[in-house]
């Protein structure tokens, strides 16, 4: 019992180190804006080709689970 109390208390001091290490550390420096070179306008995206479009398939779920007692019923009638 004495080694795993010891081993909680190290896993929280380190927790409680790191967070004081982060708080003590200043403010990090941000990275620069990206410049107005590097955007594209909205309307010179490439658009795919037909051959690189792929057809998107939906699949509507109906109906419900059957109950314990329905599916006793199915195996009573099939066999």
């Amino acid at each position: 019992m004495g080694i795993a109390r010891n081993v909680e208390v190290w896993i929280f001091g380190a927790f409680g180190a790191l967070c004081a290490a982060a708080c003590l550390s200043g403010p990090a420096e941000r990275a620069a804006p990206a410049t107005a070179v590097s955007v594209v306008p909205e309307g010179e995206l490439l658009q795919p080709t037909a051959e690189e479009m792929q057809p998107m398939y939906v699949v509507y779920v109906v109906g419900k689970r059957l109950s314990a007692a329905e599916k006793r019923a199915l195996r009573a009638s099939s066999s």
